[in-house]
């Protein structure tokens, strides 16, 4: 893949993250006005349930495709089709499963709802297998449509299901609209997978698959845990006002996954490849500049984080805006330990990666339980922080025994050291804009130009960089 198909991928996923992420935020207000929060609070749990079922009912074989793409990369369409058959057949035994479970034990829950989840979850799991494929072969058109379409579609006939056809059970209409949506692009992808490669079920693909998946499957679930088990706790320890505070920060931090989200699209299957022709000098050079990359990004989204709060809720909300720095660092760290994990995914080590990440939920789970009945949701969004340094702490260990030369501690230091002396910036200048806005873009200009003759390497046609080394 030649440099310009990096930044032209680079974009495209850039602009399905934004557009994706954008969505999720800027309909929260939307969906929480037309909905009750009776009905908001039930598909806040569908939600939850689709992330935790998806990871079952797909056996996390989304993971598998990364290292499939290079172990099989002849093969890898028969790969997809047999990944893809396997999960429709165990998902539809798992349907027949519940259904008749429901049935026989004449168990107390809406039986139409659980098959839709189920099925919105087969669906979820099936896109994210086909989105991995996509990733690793490059088409980045693709994926970034794959990314707009099913979210675009199902907001706007959520909408006008609620508004304009439904009078009751109002959360039916954000539910439904979406579990259909998303079914169908499920459905027309296995079409698709199936055509392109040979229908059948290859034991030896089940077992690479599986050998590398199911692990992750208590990762995904631990990771669900790590992120959702602090809103939980504030509501139970302390109160439901302050989770609506922490909730908001933490949904403003999607701008922060949105940067790292669309960079790993890029950087992961360029890594795997790198690493299997034995380039890890190379790797070396370019993780250093993605590293100073993702920590000019979060360091300027720190300065004018305020004001974008601000912008976005009301002053009910305006006092989380004490806790943005812990939550964008998180946000770091979670880049910082993905690193480490594409190097245990590399060597399909996945059952650390599921120990690890359970030891921070776990560690998660004690911290909170301990400082949120003390401290409230400001607690909760430092040991979120701390969960994840000690993520990071458990994955570099175990990374440098795999690939002791591959990204050293110490190239972390000059980073945080930036982050910490802009964290002690906003809050010296929380109350006053225009000098932390002053400071960004001083920022900016200061390390555009330490960077420039490496800004010049990627960005050669542009005439400024150019100019600036000569």
């Amino acid at each position: 893949m030649s440099e310009n198909n990096y930044k032209k991928a680079g974009t495209f996923y850039l602009v399905g993250n934004v557009f994706n992420k954008g969505i999720a935020f800027l309909t929260v207000p939307v969906f929480t006005r037309i909905l009750s929060t009776s009905d908001y609070g039930i598909v806040t749990t569908y939600n939850s349930w689709i992330g935790i079922l998806s990871m079952i009912m797909g056996f996390a074989l989304h993971m598998s495709i990364r290292m499939a793409s290079v172990d099989y990369k002849e093969k890898i369409d028969d790969f997809m089709s047999t990944i893809v058959m396997f999960t429709s057949i165990t998902s539809a035994v798992m349907i027949a499963i519940a259904f008749v479970c429901i049935k026989v034990f004449h168990i107390d829950i809406n039986l139409s709802l659980v098959i839709i989840c189920m099925m919105h979850a087969y669906a979820t799991a099936t896109i994210e297998d086909y989105s991995s494929y996509l990733m690793m072969q490059y088409r980045y058109k693709r994926r970034t449509a794959l990314m707009i379409l099913p979210n675009f579609i199902s907001v706007v006939v959520s909408i006008i299901t609620i508004k304009l056809i439904l009078k009751t059970n109002l959360y039916l209409g954000r539910i439904i609209p979406t579990a259909t949506i998303t079914t169908i692009f499920g459905i027309m992808i296995v079409i698709l997978v199936l055509r392109k490669g040979k229908i059948q079920i290859k034991r030896e693909y089940i077992r690479y698959a599986m050998a590398i998946s199911a692990p992750l499957i208590f990762h995904g679930i631990a990771l669900n845990i790590l992120s959702q088990s602090d809103r939980i706790m504030i509501t139970a320890l302390a109160d439901s006002s302050q989770t609506g505070i922490y909730s908001l920060i933490y949904n403003f931090s999607m701008i922060a996954t949105v940067i790292t989200t669309t960079l790993e699209g890029v950087w992961v299957p360029w890594f795997i490849n790198k690493l299997k022709e034995g380039s890890r000098k190379e790797i070396g050079v370019v993780a250093k500049d993605y590293i100073h990359l993702m920590t000019y990004a979060m360091s300027c989204l720190l300065l004018v984080a305020p004001e974008v709060v601000k912008i976005l809720a009301n002053k009910n909300y305006w006092e989380g805006i004490s806790i943005i720095p812990p939550v964008v660092l998180a946000n770091y760290v979670i880049f910082a330990y993905s690193l480490y994990v594409n190097i245990e995914h590399y060597y399909k080590k996945t059952p650390y990666i599921t120990i690890n990440t359970i030891i921070a939920a776990v560690s998660n789970i004690i911290l909170n339980f301990i400082f949120i009945p003390k401290f409230g949701y400001v607690a909760a969004a430092y040991t979120t922080l701390a969960s994840y340094v000690i993520s990071f702490a458990l994955h570099s260990r175990y990374a440098k025994k795999l690939e002791p030369d591959l990204y050293p501690l110490k190239q972390f230091i000059i980073p945080l050291s930036h982050l910490l002396v802009i964290t002690v910036m906003f809050y010296l200048f929380k109350e006053h804009f225009v000098v932390r806005w002053a400071l960004m873009i001083v920022y900016v200009l200061l390390m555009a130009f330490r960077e420039r003759y490496r800004l010049k390497i990627y960005f050669p046609e542009i005439h400024f960089f150019r100019k600036a080394h000569k």
